[in-house]
């Protein structure tokens, strides 16, 4: 759909988010499913019905109730109605305004703000409109207006009690601050504009902010964050990781971090020009990709997969949630959106372990959110409302639904999987069988991963070189090493195996051991290190505040002391010498 002024902003948002992951989706050879992430399938119950159909609107959780306020409903048409879940079921409630593709930021007071969004039907231009929800009296009070019309905006509560507020649609950006009680204060333009920005606290009053849709409507790509109190900021990560496009969120819900110990981190998901979908993590302005036991899984025995929203965090549990459904929708959107549910148990990974990762998947739904949607106080995840089959804003649904992640069911079993799991006993008895007539020989395959991982962990002090231009069967697989390595950067995944690369690349771990052995002169365990210190060595260069903790966490080492070891043998001197040679 061409972009034009009058355009329907959620078309063009979902023909984006549909567009940018199916680019990726022919390169991708591999099925990750198979590497040790679970595929489950979720329990879903239906909720009844919303008194009103609605998109676009604004979904939250606050006093143990669902809210949805605001959106268009039949026609295209605005409607100033909100919702609440209680006693099994929806009461209306009477707003101010509709924020029709507005924001809404929870507060921690527990009152809601709600501001901007289109100012005519069909979702065209923007409203300086505001207004505060008490979800104790369930009422909606104006407030003073923005200090600019906004539609297409994200905004952020900082530790003062301000809230932050940036991006626009079809209109220009910029960054202002809400005092919390009546006034918005416009602070500064922004260099690069966006729309359904990312903001996240990187200390107690700094907050930076970024993303890949432009307030037009095109995806970009730009290493760049403003911040509200300090110049911009280089990002190295997005020179190979782009933010994800997601619909309205709130980005305080993708929080991670404890205020109380000064740590302020967030997860939100990224993709590379190969399509692979990864988590980033931000933590006190320090990018990095989230360490996990297997890549993001894009495709599932049935079908290839979109992620569409951001991040959900549980934090009382330690786990997170991304929305998917099913890539083809809008070829056979007869078929319903087959929702996906990717857990990230990313508390795990702080713990010197990559994050777990469990696929979930329901049954097609003739619903698909134009929203990230909430968790509840049970841990399962409400939608409400959204675009039916039809993805048309002139018929949106009314349709509830709760996923139970909270108690999600056992891993589906089927003949093909008992045969399966089988298999694998077999297979693990030869291995046994095998392991034990070495042991008994005292003799050990230098291929072998059991001893490769008990070669002395020394490195060459060498960086890794390029691929020769050779036609050989070796150097086409050094070459596919590389690649899987600089474009998916597996490196940074703490637990990564030999084995994890082989089956990434459809070969065997003795092709791909000898294959480093013979053109690198190195283990398996030093070729990846080599990486892992490039990687330190960049962030080190990058950020000179950065701490040597943060800087071996990030770059996927599992401890300390391998870290300096490794550094010094790369560089012949400690990290500390090194910074403080460049500083």
């Amino acid at each position: 759909m061409n972009a034009t002024k009058g355009n329907v902003f959620v078309c063009c948002l979902l023909s984006i988010l549909a567009m940018l992951p199916l680019t990726g989706l022919a390169s991708s050879a591999v099925d990750n499913t198979k590497n040790r992430c679970q595929v489950m399938k979720l329990e879903v119950s239906r909720l009844p019905d919303l008194t009103i159909p609605r998109a676009s609107h604004q979904l939250f959780y606050v006093n143990h109730e669902a809210v949805v306020a605001g959106g268009h409903t039949d026609g295209f048409v605005p409607t100033a109605t909100a919702e609440y879940f209680k006693g099994g079921k929806w009461h209306v409630m009477k707003m101010v305004y509709n924020h029709d593709y507005g924001l809404s930021v929870v507060l921690k007071s527990g009152k809601v703000l709600l501001a901007g969004g289109s100012s005519e039907p069909i979702g065209i231009g923007q409203t300086f409109l505001a207004e505060i929800y008490d979800p104790v009296t369930h009422t909606f009070n104006a407030s003073t207006c923005l200090d600019h019309k906004r539609a297409g905006a994200s905004g952020l509560e900082i530790d003062s009690g301000r809230v932050v507020i940036a991006g626009n649609w079809y209109h220009d950006d910029g960054i202002e601050v809400f005092d919390g009680d009546r006034h918005f204060t416009y602070i500064k333009n922004v260099t690069v504009e966006h729309a359904l920005p990312h903001l996240f606290r990187v200390d107690h009053d700094e907050v930076v902010l970024f993303g890949s849709l432009s307030t037009r409507g095109d995806t970009f790509v730009s290493a760049t964050a403003d911040r509200l109190n300090n110049d911009t900021l280089h990002i190295p990560l997005f020179d190979t990781w782009y933010p994800l496009v997601v619909p309205p969120h709130r980005d305080g819900e993708s929080f991670i971090g404890d205020e109380s110990k000064g740590v302020y981190a967030y997860l939100f998901p990224v993709r590379n020009d190969a399509g692979q979908v990864a988590l980033a993590k931000v933590e006190n302005g320090v990018f990095s990709l989230l360490p996990t036991v297997c890549p993001i899984p894009m495709k599932s025995s049935m079908g290839g997969i979109i992620y569409y929203s951001a991040v959900i965090v549980d934090r009382q549990r330690g786990i997170a949630f991304l929305m998917g459904t099913n890539s083809d929708y809008q070829i056979h959107p007869e078929k319903g959106f087959r929702t996906y549910v990717l857990r990230i148990d990313y508390a795990q990974a702080t713990k010197g372990k990559g994050a777990p990762l469990t696929l979930y998947y329901t049954d097609p739904l003739p619903i698909t959110p134009d929203y990230t949607p909430v968790l509840t106080d049970e841990g399962d995840i409400l939608i409400a409302g959204g675009l039916t089959t039809e993805v048309s804003n002139f018929a949106p649904s009314g349709n509830v639904y709760l996923l139970r992640t909270g108690n999600p069911s056992a891993p589906v079993a089927s003949a093909k999987n008992w045969w399966i799991g089988l298999l694998a006993l077999i297979g693990l008895a030869i291995v046994t069988v095998l392991v034990y007539k070495r042991w008994r020989r005292k003799t050990v395959s230098q291929t072998d991963e059991t001893v490769i991982e008990r070669i002395d962990d020394s490195i060459p002090p060498v960086a890794p070189a390029p691929y020769a231009d050779d036609s050989s069967a070796d150097h086409e697989l050094l070459r596919r090493i590389c690649d899987l390595m600089e474009e998916q950067q597996l490196y940074l995944n703490v637990n990564l195996k030999l084995r994890d690369v082989a089956i990434a690349l459809g070969s065997n771990r003795t092709s791909i051991s000898n294959c480093i052995n013979n053109l690198r002169g190195c283990s398996f365990s030093q070729f990846i290190n080599i990486y892992r210190i490039n990687h330190a060595l960049e962030l080190m260069r990058s950020q000179s505040d950065v701490r040597i903790n943060e800087v071996w966490r990030a770059s996927g080492f599992s401890n300390e002391s391998s870290f300096f070891r490794s550094f010094k043998s790369v560089t012949g001197m400690t990290p500390s010498d090194w910074k403080s040679q460049t500083d």
